[in-house]
């Protein structure tokens, strides 16, 4: 399988991404939301400090109580401790010892009756958080300014600490959540699976089609391939008819043709009758099998020798025989191919190397343990390189074979493909070489090693 291409691959990068984005921004906002909770109970502390300063104060006397319980907390002696307040009553002021020399930064005061929350440089380089309010005390509502402040590193290294903590957190959670995603796509991949063992039990003839007990989701699909190969068997019948035919009609030509052989040979022609019979015998041959077989590719042990051999003597009586020199060697090793088949490849190949040669054709073949190769090599101008991936389709012909008709390199190609062999086309420097390569037939005995054969 193609990682390039792979929807498993690209549904899971895509779930592992937005999970990632998705665990980013929630620990963003679970960060911003803590922040802002600290915030919140610092200025509800801050209010409790304020109410607690003002519990015992006089507007019309000075404070008088001890120093170490105004505000009740023993911090405000400690100087530059983090927790300060700053009292102004009418025209005089009030302060906490931890401010020691310094002075809180306050604005302008608040309108009569609020309080306002603002941060700002303390004492020692600290970052204060201040609430500062403006009240109206006693019978004479006299003008009462309370200003309460902590140092905001508890705040911070609290949201440093709860960072350190949630990042571990989301990174476990991540991966548990890629995983169950990696899951997911497994489980709902899975028909797909099914689909491809089910079209490898189409191809090996255990089902006759897909069948409809399947997802919603992935039955059409199913029945798209069902209807395919509903038209593909039609087409098949309809050209395996069309052959049938085409093989009746020609029976009977080919039957006067024996009759005529006789004729000559009863004239003293006997060599003419014998060439004449010998061309419509291997006419008649493959007719009959055409007729007798459900497909191409039928199983079968061939003697490549005997094939070319045959092949051979037909092509020296064509038009181009006394031209062309076919030259042959080719070991007596049986290969598994239908000899019927094995003939219409030959034939095919030999034929174009026929009409592209200048001079010669010459078959030889190449083994090694396991396969034979039959290598069919022209003296002629060869393919041009950017065809040489095409050539092999049905119905593309060379630009310098314009009155070809692109189906005899197709036919052969279609051939070997049935019978699980190999085609190679490669343009030599001494001509255009086709190969097509079979296994062999281990369990038929060896006959003679070389057939050599030379006009």
């Amino acid at each position: 399988m193609s990682r390039n291409h792979s929807i498993r691959r690209r549904l899971t990068l895509a779930a592992a991404l937005m999970i990632s984005v998705a665990l980013i921004l929630a620990g963003l906002a679970l960060a911003a939301m803590f922040s802002h909770q600290l915030r919140r109970m610092a200025e509800n502390e801050l209010a409790d400090r304020a109410i607690t300063l003002m519990s015992g104060l006089d507007p019309n006397a000075p404070l008088r109580e001890p120093a170490d319980t105004i505000g009740g907390d023993p911090r405000y002696l400690q100087p530059y401790s983090g927790f300060y307040w700053r009292i102004r009553v009418a025209d005089r002021t009030y302060r906490s010892e931890s401010l020691w020399d310094a002075t809180l930064p306050l604005a302008a005061p608040p309108p009569r009756g609020e309080s306002r929350v603002t941060t700002g440089p303390g004492p020692d380089g600290q970052e204060l958080i201040i609430l500062d309010q403006t009240l109206l005390l006693g019978p004479g509502e006299v003008e009462t300014r309370v200003s309460v402040a902590i140092n905001r590193a508890t705040q911070v290294e609290a949201q440093g600490l709860f960072a350190r903590s949630l990042v571990p957190f989301l990174i476990v959670l991540g991966l548990v959540l890629i995983g169950a995603s990696v899951l997911q796509v497994a489980v709902g991949l899975r028909p797909f699976r099914q689909i491809g063992r089910r079209i490898d039990d189409l191809n090996a003839g255990r089902l006759p089609r897909l069948g409809r007990d399947m997802p919603d989701e992935v039955r059409p699909l199913a029945e798209a391939v069902n209807r395919l190969l509903d038209d593909r068997e039609a087409r098949i019948e309809k050209a395996r008819n069309r052959s049938s035919d085409l093989a009746h009609t020609l029976k009977t030509p080919l039957q006067a043709l024996f009759g005529e052989t006789g004729r000559l040979r009863d004239a003293g022609q006997g060599d003419a009758a014998d060439a004449i019979e010998e061309i419509v015998q291997m006419i008649q041959s493959r007719i009959d099998h055409e007729l007798g077989r459900d497909r191409i590719g039928g199983k079968g042990v061939s003697n490549p020798a005997v094939v070319v051999r045959k092949v051979a003597a037909v092509l020296r009586r064509t038009a181009r025989g006394s031209e062309v020199t076919i030259g042959q060697e080719i070991a007596a090793q049986n290969i598994r191919v239908d000899p019927h088949d094995l003939t219409e490849i030959v034939g095919s190949l030999a034929e174009n190397a026929m009409r592209h040669a200048r001079s010669q054709v010459h078959i030889w073949s190449e083994a090694d343990i396991a396969t034979l190769s039959i290598c069919i090599r022209d003296d002629g101008a060869g393919i041009p390189e950017g065809q040489l991936s095409t050539v092999t389709r049905r119905g593309v012909r060379l630009l310098q074979d314009p009155d070809g008709t692109g189906l005899g390199l197709a036919l052969a190609q279609e051939i070997v493909d049935a019978n699980g062999g190999t085609l190679a086309l490669e343009n030599r420097d001494d001509g255009f070489c086709v190969k097509v390569t079979f296994a062999k037939a281990d369990d038929i005995p060896l006959k003679s090693s070389v057939h050599r054969h030379r006009p």
